[in-house]
């Protein structure tokens, strides 16, 4: 299958609202954040479009796939020391990796074309940390996924400000449990429902 990068959108945008609607009909499917970070990349490693292995430059006999999970920001940022985190999950272009070698891609020198940063149960600061990891690396195509089991007890204020800080963010995907129901924010909507 040939990669087209606005078929990849669609399907990572769908992936992601999927598993918003997954947790919110079973939000203890997931105990730890990592295990949605998994529920995702197979979502996501189901497509055709996201398939496959793709050879890296200088040996024909070495490849990588689209898909990773824990590769290395862009851009240090200044809070790390100098040092460069990791994104959650990323999907590669094809076509930087052709003109990438190994010692790229073990150094996470290959710039990802998506990048998606979630979490589970924590303080809106690390959603607000998120996004700043997204712009520090200046990524275009960089999701936000934060969701809130029913457990949390999430206060009206700490809800009135997530709501206000995610308005007209498109690339933040929400679920919150508020008075006895989710409060939900898919990609691309301006509020949540």
């Amino acid at each position: 299958m040939v990669y087209a990068q606005k078929t990849v959108k669609g399907i990572l945008e769908a992936a992601i609202n999927s598993l918003v609607d997954n947790f919110t009909c079973e939000p203890y499917i997931h105990r730890c954040e990592h295990s949605i970070h998994c529920e995702l990349y197979t979502m996501l490693a189901a497509h055709r479009a996201l398939q496959g292995m793709y050879p890296l430059k200088g040996d024909p006999r070495r490849h990588t796939a689209l898909i990773h999970k824990e590769w290395p920001e862009t851009k240090p940022r200044p809070e790390k020391n100098g040092r460069r985190g990791n994104f959650d999950l990323v999907i590669l272009d094809p076509e930087d990796i052709k003109g990438k070698g190994t010692d790229a891609f073990r150094s996470g020198d290959i710039k990802p074309i998506f990048v998606v940063e979630m979490g589970l149960n924590y303080a809106l600061e690390h959603l607000k940390s998120d996004y700043d990891k997204l712009e520090n690396s200046q990524c275009h195509d960089g999701y936000l996924i934060h969701l809130w089991q029913p457990f949390k007890n999430f206060t009206s204020e700490e809800f009135s400000e997530l709501r206000d800080w995610s308005k007209g963010k498109p690339c933040v995907a929400a679920a919150v449990f508020m008075k006895n129901r989710f409060q939900v924010k898919h990609l691309n909507d301006n509020d949540f429902a």
